[in-house]
């Protein structure tokens, strides 16, 4: 017998799994939150363009990109596909909302200086600027910690709402919540842009 028939080959080592941290799902729920507002549109267009079960794909793709896919049923009425596109689109232009609010939170904590020339008498933790620059940029990290958890939240629930309009899974609470949310995003950005 040779040597090269009792010789085996050497087996490929095995890769190491993908580690899943705290950072990545952060930044899959952002990426999911801010990307609702067009995939939304996208799940009109493709019922629009290649019917139900189109819309059902365009959803499908957006929600791996957030995380795990609940199971969605393949045969859905073209209303529902619908009604589940216009819920996500108020849903992203509440994640781009909260984004600029965001932004503007960041603008007036640690840049309150840059942003707010002085004199500081009437600002919190004035009348110096270190006062009130101390004070603006302790409100920037409870007011992005607020930020962090509604759109945590909101995520989450458009998840379970996709799963409630397009899925298997019927929980009885997702719907009238998902209204509220819409009704109370809608008066919130209201009252805000009267405001302004």
């Amino acid at each position: 017998m040779s040597r090269a028939a009792t010789t085996t080959r050497p087996t490929a080592p095995v890769a190491a799994p993908v580690a899943r941290g705290p950072r990545r799902a952060i930044g899959r729920r952002a990426a999911y939150g801010l990307g609702l507002l067009p995939a939304s549109a996208g799940v009109m267009m493709a019922v629009a363009v290649s019917g139900p079960a189109g819309g059902v794909d365009a959803a499908r793709r957006h929600l791996a990109c957030g995380g795990p896919v609940p199971p969605l049923r393949d045969r859905v009425r073209g209303a529902r596909v619908m009604v589940h596109g216009l819920l996500g689109a108020v849903f992203g232009l509440l994640f781009w909302w909260l984004a600029g609010m965001a932004l503007l939170a960041t603008a007036r904590g640690p840049f309150y200086g840059f942003v707010v020339a002085g004199p500081y008498d009437d600002a919190w933790g004035g009348p110096s600027l270190v006062g009130a620059w101390a004070a603006h940029a302790w409100a920037w990290v409870a007011v992005l910690g607020v930020l962090a958890l509604v759109w945590w939240g909101l995520a989450a629930l458009h998840v379970r709402l996709t799963e409630a309009v397009l899925g298997h899974g019927r929980r009885p609470w997702v719907l009238p919540v998902a209204g509220v949310v819409v009704l109370a995003a809608v008066l919130l950005v209201v009252g805000w842009v009267r405001q302004i």
